[in-house]
């Protein structure tokens, strides 16, 4: 080929708009002796509709789609072309087919003895549940809009939880994710270059919890079950009261200190510091099902990463249900039960973490403490580390140390919180707090028993 011939070629291929440009006389003139030549064959005219649409002429290909069923009413192409949706056999315009398909489905849920809330059916010992927001699909709670996805026929991504496709199970199944807004299926690793990038992570639902991370999707399993952990220490405390679906336990995991200084710069409500924090009262993140959410953020180095992701799912976990209520929780209390997923998952730990707490006396002038509980970056490391483990202890042992009395104004304080009690945290808070502080050598009992359970 002469050099002459390519170059011609790589300007063809550069240009193509120039090769391929056509007057909207000559489109219109095509397109007439193709719609002559067609008659009344339903495929040639759809062959014409098909080129008017790709041309621009949406009228026309809506009009040449009308033709061919008024002598093809069946015919899939020309059906689809206009919009029309099939159903039980029969198509039909969308909205008579989603007339259609509701009638359907009111009889099918009504002749069952299911209850329609807020236009999705429930079985009637949820419909108390459905009328606060909260479905269940398959032994999970989720949103309204997860139930209708759901029920449509959307199922989870195995390795995610993200909702997709029926047809496209087989593929999430052999490792295949959608990335992008266009939902582009690819391989496990071309994936993980995608949402190696903190502007689009990774989006993965544990059981509990919705995670967003840059980590290899091949390593996100046990940090679902960590989130998990950090959960059901806290679903303990509030006995069994899980937050709204639509406000689950949302956290951000920064994997670099660079990471978690930049979210710290842009969400922080102060408390960084202490590795974990939940979102300043401005701050949000938009994910699919749930919306716009306050999350907790987390550093999630090496070792200590599993103890701070589980600080973050607690704060999470309790905004969301303490926000449903309208109830604002005391910075050391909503601390402390981070704290007490963090420290205190076993004894052995609480023991091991008790040591900065215990060098510097231990569990001191709680008055002081309850009325200036701070978490800040101007404080020594040692320093968080022992005003934390403190509010995780005056958790923990109102819950777990056998004092009845510092149970049961805990209980007090957690009914209100949960929305079983009505009136403010305010009187419960204050009678749990003076409760503490008249206890303080029993708590520091307490502190010595952990301490005698830590590794040797």
């Amino acid at each position: 080929m002469k050099p002459s011939t390519i170059l011609l070629s790589i300007l063809a291929l550069a240009t193509p708009q120039l090769a391929l440009a056509q007057s909207p006389a000559k489109i219109k003139s095509q397109l007439q002796q193709m719609e002559k030549d067609a008659k009344k064959d339903p495929e040639a005219l759809f062959a014409a509709a098909e080129f008017a649409a790709q041309k621009g002429l949406a009228n026309d290909a809506k009009r040449l789609y009308a033709a061919i069923l008024k002598i093809a009413p069946g015919h899939e192409g020309a059906n689809v072309g206009l919009g029309n949706e099939q159903v039980e056999g029969k198509w039909l315009p969308a909205k008579e087919a989603a007339a259609a398909r509701k009638k359907a489905m009111a009889a099918e849920y009504s002749a069952k003895g299911f209850v329609e809330v807020d236009g999705v059916w429930v079985d009637k010992a949820e419909v108390d549940d459905a009328k606060r927001g909260i479905f269940r699909h398959d032994g999970e709670m989720v949103t309204k809009e997860e139930k209708l996805a759901l029920l449509a026929g959307k199922v989870r991504h195995p390795e995610t939880g993200e909702l997709i496709d029926a047809r496209n199970l087989e593929k999430a199944q052999n490792r295949y994710f959608p990335i992008g807004k266009e939902g582009r299926w690819v391989d496990e690793n071309e994936a993980n270059k995608f949402h190696s990038d903190f502007t689009r992570p990774w989006i993965v639902r544990s059981s509990f919890c919705t995670l967003l991370t840059t980590l290899e999707i091949g390593k996100v399993e046990p940090v679902k079950r960590e989130a998990d952990r950090g959960y059901e220490a806290i679903l303990e405390v509030f006995g069994g009261v899980h937050p709204k679906p639509a406000r689950r336990p949302v956290v951000m995991l920064a994997l670099t200190d660079d990471e978690f200084r930049q979210l710290g710069s842009a969400f922080s409500d102060g408390t960084d510091a202490s590795g974990a924090f939940l979102m300043g009262e401005e701050g949000r993140v938009r994910v699919p099902d749930l919306g716009e959410v306050r999350a907790g953020i987390t550093n999630y180095p090496k070792d200590l990463g599993p103890y701070f992701l589980r600080h973050a799912v607690a704060l999470a976990f309790a905004h969301g249900v303490a926000s449903e209520h309208g109830v604002e929780l005391p910075n050391w209390f909503q601390q402390g039960l981070g704290s007490l997923a963090r420290y205190f998952m076993n004894e052995s730990d609480a023991g091991w973490f008790a040591k900065p707490l215990a060098q510097k006396g231990g569990a001191r002038n709680l008055k002081g403490f309850f009325a200036g509980f701070a978490i800040s970056g101007d404080m020594e490391s040692t320093d968080i580390s022992a005003t934390l483990y403190q509010a995780g202890l005056m958790v923990a042992y109102a819950r777990r140390s056998g004092d009845e009395q510092a149970k049961a104004l805990l209980q007090d304080v957690v009914d209100v919180v949960t929305g079983k009690k009505k009136g403010g945290i305010e009187k419960p808070i204050k009678a749990l707090e003076a409760h503490l502080i008249a206890s303080e050598a029993a708590i520091g009992t307490y502190l010595n028993q952990l301490l005698a359970k830590a590794p040797k």
